[in-house]
């Protein structure tokens, strides 16, 4: 029945140079509930499986190195695996712990792992006042740089493939 209205309302507006009346719509500004986060990806998720896309999945796949002294945690690099990739979110060595070669530590035997996972590369994101200039010393490119983002700063999108 719906159909059938649309398209008499369509073909008089047409017969009439006139456009359609627009259904009233409401707009609002406001953080999205669960459910509306859920029925924008299933959306998203059907658009991009129609068109021939790859769907990620949400439930990607947790990647940590954890670095332990005693039972304290004094380093680690923590991330998700998805479309072949490894994306570090975090990376943070305990500040005791800085400058003795335990961040390079944590990023190599992340790398290694990615390798031994068979992922395509790994990337990650860095502000100016955390550690721009550590990372291309493992082979990692600048892909692109927000300027002030946040105001007087920079971020830094870097790469590597394995």
């Amino acid at each position: 029945m719906r159909c059938t209205v649309t398209t008499a309302i369509l073909k008089a507006a047409v017969n009439n140079n006139q456009r359609p009346a627009m259904p009233q719509r409401k707009i609002e500004f406001r953080p999205a509930t669960k459910q509306e986060e859920e029925a924008v990806l299933a959306g998203l998720n059907k658009h991009t499986s129609e068109a021939g896309g790859v769907v990620h999945d949400k439930d990607k796949e947790s990647f940590s190195v954890l670095v332990y002294e005693a039972k304290e945690l004094i380093a680690a690099v923590i991330g998700k695996v998805f479309w072949s990739w490894l994306y570090i979110d975090l990376v943070w060595v305990s500040e005791n712990h800085r400058k003795t070669g335990l961040g390079t530590k944590v990023m190599t035997i992340a790398e290694e792992k990615a390798k031994e996972m068979g992922l395509t590369g790994i990337y990650l994101w860095t502000e100016t006042w955390q550690a721009p200039d550590f990372y291309p010393k493992f082979g990692y490119e600048t892909f692109v740089i927000f300027d002030d983002f946040p105001p007087g700063h920079k971020r830094y999108g870097y790469r590597k493939y394995l």
